[in-house]
């Protein structure tokens, strides 16, 4: 074998390699996605690039080995942009924690572009061979400055992390490569002499520099990896602790809400006491009184005294009808009313509730009158009575004396309609319109009765209780229409 095959076949063994570990490391970044990995490839496809060209020199002819001499400035170029942005990733230098550092790689980075982009236009357009010459002289000193920067960096952050140390170790081959490189390229340079075997040792001895390099990468990024599994570990460990802290005062609080529950059954058991004392020791004996103050009434001649009795009898009626709406509307507030609905008899409750107030309607000289077309109806029975009692009471209350009040049912397609209608004094539908959930403005009846409005609002939530509705149609001075809509349903 020759000396120009030996030097072919040297050239092309260690193109072969920088092909291989180029196309390796390019698979891995293509999988892992690691920064590092792509910034190492530029470096890996720079020499194979630039032993290439050499390898294209043993069979070129004297123009294209000119050009491909051109070229190995830009694959130089190539080489070390690949070392400056790879080294400024993996030593992680940035602005906020080595901004010196930073400037200077970002500088060494701009004259990489700058020469290889000024080297292209000058073959383009002038192909001045003193100002090429410059330019490679510019460029081996860049890569001279890239090897001591390189150098610098890893001393000054041997300490920084704990795989910085093993990358100056794994530099050392290259930094013997890039000197002899230099000083082999400056001796050609300036000397006619031969540097055949300086160039096989450079070879090797970056050949060695990227196994070094290779396996370093995979021992950090296996160290990252452990480091993720680490903070991932103890970011699940936080989360478990936080997870439990929480479950324990979740505990504590459910304790403390069925103590609280507890204390407020005993509150609605002695509210429930309270209103069933209500029911029995006020209104009782509220009634008493009103019967007693009639007997008396009904014993008297007419005097003075049968006046006075007429207006206290009138009183307590007031204040009874009061007492009455307000325990409904109380009623309905216990915590724990639920709706029985039962199939009622319409006509039984209108009698009944029309006998309840007998006495009222003929101090007024009022007529009740009752049609009921539609008598059945399947609905909670208490609350219907509530409900008509409270209508009926302010149909009276509002009536002139002599007037008339028409209690009514009708069947319709799919509802049942109970109507309590007057011919009094009217009022105002504003508050029946609205979603207020006040009590209705009240005034005066027509022989001065007082009200409190809880008897309307107890209407109201009666009837959406039951699953209906009121409507409420009046006129003033020509009298109240009230309409209680339900469902047309039968019984399960």
């Amino acid at each position: 074998m020759n000396v120009i095959d030996y030097q072919y076949f040297e050239t092309f063994i260690f193109t072969a390699i920088f092909g291989v570990f180029a196309i390796y490391h390019i698979l891995l970044y293509i999988i892992l996605r690691y920064k590092a990995l792509l910034y190492y490839c530029v470096i890996l496809i720079g020499l194979t690039a630039h032993f290439t060209l050499y390898l294209l020199l043993f069979y070129a002819d004297k123009s294209f080995s000119l050009l491909v001499q051109n070229t190995s400035l830009i694959t130089a170029m190539v080489t070390t942009f690949g070392f400056l942005i790879f080294t400024r990733n993996y030593l992680t230098i940035n602005q906020y924690k080595t901004p010196r550092l930073n400037k200077t790689y970002k500088f060494l980075i701009v004259a990489t572009i700058a020469l290889t982009i000024i080297h292209i236009l000058n073959i383009i357009i002038s192909g001045y061979n003193t100002f090429s010459k410059l330019l490679e002289l510019l460029a081996a000193f860049t890569a001279l400055a890239t090897m001591i920067l390189n150098i610098i960096s890893g001393v000054k952050l041997f300490h920084a992390e704990k795989f910085n140390k093993y990358y100056l170790y794994s530099y050392t081959p290259y930094l013997l490569a890039s000197i002899l490189y230099v000083i082999t390229w400056l001796l050609s340079y300036f000397f006619n002499i031969k540097t055949d075997y300086i160039l096989l040792i450079t070879s090797i001895l970056i050949t060695l520099q990227i196994i070094l390099f290779s396996i370093l990468m995979g021992f950090k990024f296996k160290s990252i990896q452990d480091e993720n599994k680490r903070i991932q570990v103890e970011a699940n460990n936080r989360l478990e602790f936080e997870v439990d802290l929480q479950t324990k005062q979740l505990q504590l609080a459910k304790k403390e809400l069925e103590i609280q529950n507890k204390e407020l059954e005993t509150v609605n058991k002695l509210k429930n006491k309270l209103f069933s004392l209500l029911t029995h020791d006020v209104r009782g004996p509220l009634n008493n009184v009103s019967t007693l103050i009639e007997l008396i009434e009904n014993k008297l001649s007419d005097s003075p005294l049968k006046e006075i009795t007429s207006k206290l009898k009138s009183d307590v009626n007031d204040r009874v009808s009061m007492i009455n709406t307000l325990l409904d509307w109380s009623y309905k507030q216990l915590e724990g009313v639920k709706v029985h609905k039962e199939q009622c008899d319409l006509n039984a409750i209108f009698i009944t509730i029309i006998k309840e107030f007998e006495r009222a309607a003929l101090d007024k000289n009022i007529t009740i009158e009752q049609e009921v077309l539609c008598p059945v109806i399947y609905i909670d029975q208490n609350m219907l009575k509530v409900m008509l009692r409270n209508l009926l009471s302010n149909a009276i209350k509002f009536s002139e004396y002599g007037q008339k009040i028409m209690f009514s049912s009708k069947c319709n397609s799919d509802t049942i309609d109970i109507i309590v209608e007057d011919f009094g004094t009217g009022m105002q539908v504003d508050w029946f319109n609205s979603k207020n959930e006040h009590c209705p403005q009240t005034k005066k009846g027509t022989k001065g009765e007082v009200g409190t409005g809880f008897g309307l609002l107890i209407t109201k939530d009666f009837a959406e209780m039951n699953g209906g509705k009121i409507i409420c149609e009046s006129e003033i001075n020509k009298g109240t229409k009230f309409t209680l809509s339900f469902e047309n349903i039968l019984p399960d």
